[in-house]
């Protein structure tokens, strides 16, 4: 918390040669950094990315690298360091989805050359941003090889959960003054979604998207076991704080993927016992009577709940819900009438993908990027990991103890995917830094869990692949 202020204060409050210098330091104590000190460092960098109440996201802290280039972000550079460690890592195991990633690394590599050749503007400006799709993508290798212990999860998971009550206080803060932090506090110009709220106005804004998926999958993680680092209402508190969030932003698609991954995993994955019970009622009482006790909170859950109800027209056959989905009726078919002309390997990363590149509708964007057999290869990899996930849950011991998380990642991730289909964009051949974090996370919890509930003898000839 102390570096996350100190952080705020460096970029947006002095000028920018001792910025510059503070997140050069911060770059420099990571990579000297040793391996025990790896949960902290990729929280920080994290939330520099994401977001902390208010402060950082995409393209908010950077250093200008080369002149005459765009300015690169710091977790970018973190990201760039991290592929170093991990280099001179030795690996314990070899995650077990490593053969087809490397097949989506070989296509990656295609879609990149495609690009040239369909065409695409060879200003430095696109190239640069070209590598730092990329780079992201890249944590898939270095996640599983600097955390190769359960406990720094466990202690990744000690700095992400304060942040979803912080994003919550950004949320209400926001909702109650009319004004976003960076606004209030004169560090930046307001934001589009700091309105005042009343009848006729729904507030819209989400802050730390990325941070809430991770913050959901760990407090779900460790729910699944009977006994955890930390206590039942600690982790109920996160996700209803998160639940909090994201209803108060209004948004249909994260609602509902909400609304899944709780309903799921109170049914096939969280053992209930009295005082579990006892902590989750408790939690949502106090939510809904903080709700509703102050009336700005009480309009804006109101309206949030009205919009919901629209997901009843888009049931009844009106494809616009009400006039309020126009990515159904608009954006889907723009994307798809490019993917069209060139359907089988999409239009890679060319000046006609970045031109009709549209996040806010994920499976089309991604056939109009790497087209059908681009489609086709994540479908496989996602199905080769759930089913393997499945296998090794139905396989093991019923005493094992993270035997219910190995259920969890596929019902999460189905859960994930409802917001890459119905808000905005998730999974890609290409990502943004927060984004390629969290998945990095996630599928360095599967391999590392998958790897723990082999059999001894079959660990053996992992270590030795």
């Amino acid at each position: 918390m102390a570096l996350a202020v100190s952080a705020i204060l460096a970029n947006y409050y002095v000028p920018y040669y001792i910025s510059t210098l503070f997140h050069l330091v911060t770059l420099f104590y990571y990579f000297r950094a040793k391996p025990e000190d790896e949960p902290f460092w990729l929280a920080y960098f994290f939330i520099l990315a994401d977001g902390f109440f208010g402060f950082f996201g995409l393209y908010e802290v950077t250093l200008r690298v080369l002149p005459g280039l765009p300015e690169v972000e710091v977790t970018q550079l973190y990201i760039f360091l991290s592929i170093i460690k991990a280099r001179s890592t030795v690996s314990n195991y070899r995650p077990f989805y490593q053969t087809p990633l490397i097949v989506l690394g070989v296509y990656l590599a295609f879609l990149v050359v495609q690009g040239y050749v369909a065409g695409v503007d060879l200003d430095m400006n696109v190239q640069f941003r070209i590598v730092k799709w990329i780079i992201p993508l890249l944590l898939l290798y270095s996640i599983p090889r600097l955390f190769q212990s359960q406990r720094q999860y466990t202690e990744l998971f000690v700095y992400l959960f304060p942040v979803a009550f912080v994003a919550l206080g950004a949320q209400i803060f926001t909702i109650l003054t009319s004004s976003s932090p960076v606004g209030f506090f004169g560090a930046k110009k307001e934001i589009w979604w700091a309105i005042e709220v009343s009848k006729e106005k729904t507030y819209r804004g989400l802050y730390n998207e990325s941070m809430i998926i991770a913050t959901n999958l760990g407090a779900l993680f460790y729910l699944a076991l009977r006994k955890s680092h930390f206590s039942n209402l600690y982790l109920f508190g996160v996700l209803i704080a998160n639940f909090g969030s994201i209803y108060l932003s209004a948004t249909r698609g994260w609602t509902i993927y909400m609304v899944f991954i709780l309903m799921t995993s109170l049914l096939f994955i969280i053992q209930f016992d009295r005082k579990r019970l006892m902590s989750m009622t408790t939690i949502v009482f106090l939510a809904i009577l903080a709700s509703q006790s102050i009336p700005t909170l009480r309009i804006q859950t109101n309206n949030a709940f009205r919009r919901l109800l629209t997901l009843e027209k888009l049931a009844e056959g009106d494809a616009t819900a009400g006039g309020t989905l126009i990515r159904l009726t608009e954006r889907g078919p723009r994307v798809m009438r490019k993917w069209e002309l060139n359907k089988l390997t999409g239009w890679g990363f060319s000046r006609e993908f970045m031109e009709s590149n549209d996040v806010h509708v994920g499976n089309q964007n991604i056939l109009m990027h790497s087209g059908i057999i681009g489609a086709a290869l994540l479908i496989f990899f996602i199905g080769y990991v759930v089913i393997k996930l499945y296998l090794r849950f139905q396989g093991v011991d019923h005493d094992f103890l993270y035997r219910r998380a190995l259920l969890l990642f596929p019902i999460y991730f189905m859960g994930w995917f409802m917001i890459h289909s119905s808000s905005e964009q998730e999974f890609a051949y290409y990502q943004f830094p927060a984004t390629g974090i969290t998945q990095a996370i996630f599928f360095g919890m599967i391999a590392l869990t998958y790897f723990n509930a082999l059999p001894q003898q079959e660990q053996q000839i992992a270590l030795a692949i």
